[in-house]
């Protein structure tokens, strides 16, 4: 199962389902969220800056595009440490 993106990625792009890598395929029983992972390895929280995505509708309907914006960038940052920290210590 840990090859089963391959077969289907164009250009010898390399998938890497973080969640299932970190929850072992489903046999984690609480998978989690991008802010449990984080905080379990020691990375700063996307969410530690007050914003999460269930404000992101209020966030939309006040015009605040730039505060999302903000939140995805962390987001997005926190995934690629998230995904060096999986990478360096837990990929095998």
């Amino acid at each position: 199962m840990s090859n089963r993106y391959l077969g289907s990625q164009k250009f010898d792009a390399k998938h890497v389902d973080l969640l299932d890598e970190l929850t072992y395929y489903g046999a984690v029983r609480r998978k989690g969220g991008l802010h449990l992972w984080c905080r379990a390895f020691g990375i700063k929280s996307p969410k530690s800056e007050g914003v999460t995505g269930d404000d992101v509708g209020k966030l939309f309907k006040e015009k605040k595009f730039v505060d999302i914006a903000k939140y995805n960038v962390r987001d997005l940052y926190a995934t690629k440490e998230l995904y060096e920290y999986w990478d360096k210590y837990i990929r095998f």
